[in-house]
């Protein structure tokens, strides 16, 4: 079943530069939409929507935390 879903990312550091938009539309064939950050020299911190199959975007947030992302699921409005 095909959903939109909100999520804040942080990202530490060493991850900042990682393709990720790229990386989660070819794996799992969603579409993210950054709706909110911020970022510094220690970190970024990414409102994201995730636009796609339920299960894809399950896998999608599995890979993101085995990668060291930080994932938090929202029903809020995402403000930053």
């Amino acid at each position: 079943m095909r959903m939109k879903k909100k999520f804040i990312l942080t990202f530490p550091k060493e991850l900042v530069r990682e393709p990720w938009n790229y990386n989660l539309i070819t794996r799992f064939d969603i579409i993210p939409n950054i709706v909110a950050g911020t970022i510094s020299e220690d970190s970024a911190i990414l409102g994201y929507e995730f636009d796609g199959d339920d299960a894809k975007v399950a896998e999608a947030v599995e890979y993101l935390r085995e990668k060291g992302v930080q994932v938090e699921e929202t029903e809020e409005e995402i403000r930053l």
